[in-house]
């Protein structure tokens, strides 16, 4: 702790509807923030809140608590009035003021840099002289072997080592995606001996005092594995038809993918020309055929993103033989069909806004003729629209084409 006259001081001025969530203000364990009003808030009852914690207590990202105004000429004078944070704990922390009835007028995020030591002796280590070398944990065997294998890095110059995480992987094996999120890799454990946290400490510990060197490791929770005893427990903390119906059509073209790979595999496509093992550029062809001649058909993608036209012009009809006009409120006179896809994105599911109907179709006249004129012209424009989708859909399916082939051809190349 810095005595007063030798702290460092910086000071955000707040100005009035001022969203600042994209600039990063960087500083430094032992400065203090002080937040001032900018012209456009004095005279304001202005209130600052944050969620740094206070001394002695935990950060909680969504606890928030109100700053204290100094006053330092005693008065209660709006031009030299702060509240202040004294900035001892890294991290990034987020602040918004507001007055009145305006909760959020305004906000953003300080990031306090952490000072990291090293060596024996505890010495400074400046952020800007970090030179760090990445480790795929999963490659660095047996958890006996490690200081041998990080010892490259240290004697390489680096003084910091970077781990993919230590954690249990999935069935992936992809180094990010954990089957448990708790628990030290039984993997890094050869037979006869049970590796924990407290291992992985003390390594750590005798690569900062003895080598001089920080250890950093990173996490990535939505790349939680399929396999995950949690996930199979939380699912609604997974993407899925539930919580997220506008993947259903990717759920289909997933599962159509998967079936034709399996059919494929028990050879159900060889008179196509298709064999179980690809090999060449000829059964690569025969792959494009297979996928527009027989599952683009029969799973229909399209339609999750049309309409039922006879049930959309049946409606309007009803609403026109019953003299409905449009609200106005809602269309604000203009022109313009809109169509209003489903939320849960079934099959013809999407529906016509019939207010923007009515005011974009209107008949001559209320006579039967007129009306069923009028119909006419709008079931022209669903059918049009209609298409239109589908047209869409195609160039998504030459995508997912194009997708497929590359990854089969970069196999071939493999082989």
């Amino acid at each position: 702790m810095l005595p007063q006259h030798l702290k460092q001081i910086r000071v955000l001025m707040l100005n009035d509807k001022e969203n600042l969530e994209r600039t990063l203000f960087r500083l430094e364990q032992g400065f203090e923030l002080q937040f001032h009003l900018g012209p456009n808030l004095q005279g304001r009852r202005v209130v600052v809140h944050t969620n740094y914690p206070l001394e002695g207590q935990q950060f909680k990202r969504n606890n928030f608590r109100v700053l204290v105004w100094s006053y330092p000429t005693g008065r209660e004078d709006d031009s030299d009035k702060f509240c202040s944070l004294d900035l001892k704990v890294a991290g990034s922390y987020q602040y918004y003021f507001g007055y009145g009835d305006t909760e959020r007028s305004g906000g953003g995020y300080v990031v306090v840099d952490p000072v990291l030591h090293v060596g024996a002796d505890n010495r400074i280590l400046p952020l800007d002289c970090i030179t760090i070398q990445t480790y795929l944990s999963k490659c660095l065997g047996p958890f006996d072997d490690w200081p041998d294998r990080l010892r490259v890095a240290k004697e390489s110059g680096y003084n910091m080592i970077h781990l993919t995480p230590l954690q249990t992987l999935g069935e992936s094996r992809s180094c990010y995606s954990l089957a448990d999120q708790l628990n030290f890799n039984p993997e890094f454990s050869p037979d006869g001996q049970s590796y924990s946290w407290a291992d992985v400490g003390a390594l750590v510990e005798k690569f900062k005092k003895e080598w001089n060197m920080l250890c950093i490791t990173d996490v990535v929770y939505n790349h939680t594995a399929a396999n995950s005893v949690w996930i199979e427990e939380h699912p609604e903390c997974g993407y899925n038809l539930v919580n997220s119906p506008h993947l259903r059509p990717a759920w289909v073209l997933d599962r159509a993918i998967c079936h034709l790979t399996t059919r494929v595999a028990e050879g159900r496509y060889t008179a196509k020309g298709l064999p179980a093992a690809i090999t060449n550029e000829s059964h690569l062809n025969a792959i494009r055929s297979v996928l527009w001649q027989d599952v683009y058909p029969q799973i229909k993608l399209w339609e999750f993103y049309q309409l039922k036209v006879d049930r959309s012009v049946e409606q309007f009809r009803a609403l026109l033989l019953n003299g409905t006009k449009p609200d106005q409120s809602k269309t604000g006179g203009k022109k313009g069909l809109r169509i209003i896809q489903d939320p849960e994105v079934h099959r013809y599911g999407n529906t016509v806004d019939m207010d923007s109907a009515l005011e974009t179709f209107v008949p001559h006249s209320s006579s039967p003729q007129h009306i069923e004129e009028c119909c006419g012209w709008l079931r022209q424009k669903l059918k049009e629209l209609n298409e239109e989708q589908h047209n869409i859909m195609h160039q998504h399916q030459e995508q997912v084409r194009q997708c497929v082939m590359y990854h089969q051809t970069g196999l071939l190349l493999y082989q």
